[in-house]
């Protein structure tokens, strides 16, 4: 048996890794040095950093960094997916260092799924710069404090006045350099950002600079990874449906097809580009050997194995409601639904509507931390003199995060319709007959996509409803669409204002 697999691992010894990912994100023209900016950074960690770069960094380098006919980068957001120890540092610093001594950036952050972590890769990419005579001359000291650790770079002699370059290092917190503002945001392991706080604070220090861009690496994710799956999703759905040309987004994904066998060497070159490189067939083979099989489908062939089992929703049904352009035909009825998720941190608004084309609109119009915000902001929408609210709300009556809201809902003067018993299970098994009819359409919002990708169904005898406890991400988003869709289609009284209303009493 063994001189049987040394003779089958002999004969792959000539395999190589593919260059060109399984799936990425086409360009918009011909690249070459006028047209990206990959080629630099190419000839800078050549020639100065001394690196001998493998076929696919280079290829990811050309397209990653490839510009817009203003002389920016293209994408505002990048996405590298590879298998572990594949060279993803090594092409991290050479991209980092570019951007710092040739490009110009001002600031670089670096984040990872533990402060550790990224300072890891901090000490790296220093090293990596000490170790060049004309480029440590051209660096302070560094500042190597547990915590603190900063790059900085010295004033250009034909910018004086110009700060020079720095590079810090930052936290998945939700707080994480808010209010600073980065030319490059590196986030390795995207993975790891299980809820969408680090995300939404750290990406918004790249929206000002012009040349300005987020840059994501990580291996293949798993249900808890929403925000590499949000962004995923997006990234593909464009490619599949050839509507590329105006992202900003790219996505660059070296992975195995997804249902190929564990020892299909030709998937496994898919996903391993580093292959025959510096990575041999024996070491992946030996991995394989100490892995489960779901361990070497995500670490070493890039799949996100536990995908099919996620959600009751199929994620191809949902991108095909997906109209950025969608919304309610005037003066048609809007049902309004609440959500509330399972560990109550976060609530949802969602409204339902007729479009001009007979099709229902779904949107989240609201969607913040807490609950306290939903009465007030429901109340200030009623009081709008003919708007669009009209002040029946859909929620579960009972046993559910969102029934406490219904005492103070009554008390505000909206209308709570409540959903209970065998509804629960007729919203969601009409909802989910909506979606697989192409009966509605949305506009592609993150939470709401998200919870589409995730929910997971709770039997009730012989048919079933929407699980909050269960769906590993928040179902809530999609339950409160589900519920606004119900609304939609029930035959509910007008509501009509009593004259005991008037007078400060409320009677039923």
């Amino acid at each position: 048996m063994r001189s049987s697999m040394t003779a089958l691992l002999s004969s792959r010894s000539d395999l190589k890794g593919c260059t060109e990912p399984r799936l990425f994100t086409p360009p918009l023209r011909e690249l070459t040095p006028e047209t990206s900016a990959g080629f630099e950074c190419i000839r800078f960690a050549e020639s100065v950093l001394r690196m001998t770069l493998m076929p696919w960094q280079k290829w990811f380098l050309i397209h990653a960094l490839e510009l817009n006919e203003s002389g920016g980068f293209r994408f505002k957001r990048v996405l590298l997916l590879v298998s572990r120890q594949n060279g993803k540092t090594t092409l991290i610093k050479a991209l980092l260092l570019w951007r710092l001594f040739v490009d110009g950036a001002e600031m670089v952050i670096g984040a990872a799924q533990s402060l550790g972590d990224a300072e890891d890769v901090w000490e790296e990419i220093v090293d990596q710069a000490e170790a060049i005579p004309a480029l440590k001359k051209r660096m302070f000291k560094p500042k190597r404090v547990n915590g603190g650790k900063a790059m900085r770079l010295r004033p250009n002699k034909r910018t004086p006045r110009k700060p020079g370059g720095k590079y810090v290092v930052a936290t998945l917190e939700r707080d994480a350099k808010r209010g600073k503002t980065a030319d490059l945001l590196f986030l390795d392991e995207l993975r790891e950002h299980k809820s969408w706080d680090a995300w939404n604070a750290l990406s918004s220090t790249t929206l000002i600079p012009p040349r300005a861009q987020t840059v994501c690496a990580s291996n293949a994710g798993d249900v808890h990874s929403v925000v590499l799956r949000d962004l995923r999703g997006r990234a593909k759905a464009a490619i599949e449906t050839h509507r590329t040309d105006e992202v900003t987004l790219g996505l660059f994904e070296y992975s195995a097809p997804d249902g190929c066998d564990l020892d299909d060497w030709d998937a496994r070159a898919q996903a391993n580009p580093a292959l025959g490189y510096t990575l041999t067939p024996t070491a992946l083979q030996a991995d394989q050997e100490t892995k489960t099989d779901n361990g070497f489908r995500t670490e070493n062939l890039c799949q996100e194995v536990e995908q099919i089992q996620s959600g009751i929703i199929d994620e191809d049904d949902w991108l095909a409601l997906l109209d950025k352009s969608s919304r309610r035909a005037d003066g048609t009825r809007v049902a309004v639904a609440v959500d509330v998720s399972w560990d109550r941190k976060r609530a949802h608004i969602a409204i339902a509507a007729e479009r001009e084309d007979g099709l229902v609109h779904l949107e989240i119009v609201a969607s913040r931390v807490g609950t306290n915000w939903v009465t007030p902001w429901l109340k200030e929408r009623k009081a709008i003199e003919n708007g669009w609210f009209n002040g029946q709300v859909a929620l579960q009556e009972r046993g559910a995060p969102v029934s406490s809201l219904t005492d103070e809902l009554t008390d505000a003067g909206m209308t709570v319709v409540p959903i209970g018993g065998a509804e629960l299970s007729k919203s969601s098994g009409a909802f989910f007959d909506a979606i697989k009819q192409r009966k509605a359409r949305h506009r592609g919002q993150q939470v709401a996509d998200e919870s589409a990708r995730t929910v997971r169904a709770r039997p009730a005898g012989d048919a079933w409803f929407f699980d909050r406890k269960n769906s590993p991400g928040d179902a809530s988003p999609v339950i409160a669409e589900a519920s606004a869709y119900w609304l939609l289609g029930q035959k509910v009284e007008e509501i009509v204002e009593s004259a005991y209303e008037t007078t400060g009493l409320f009677t039923v």
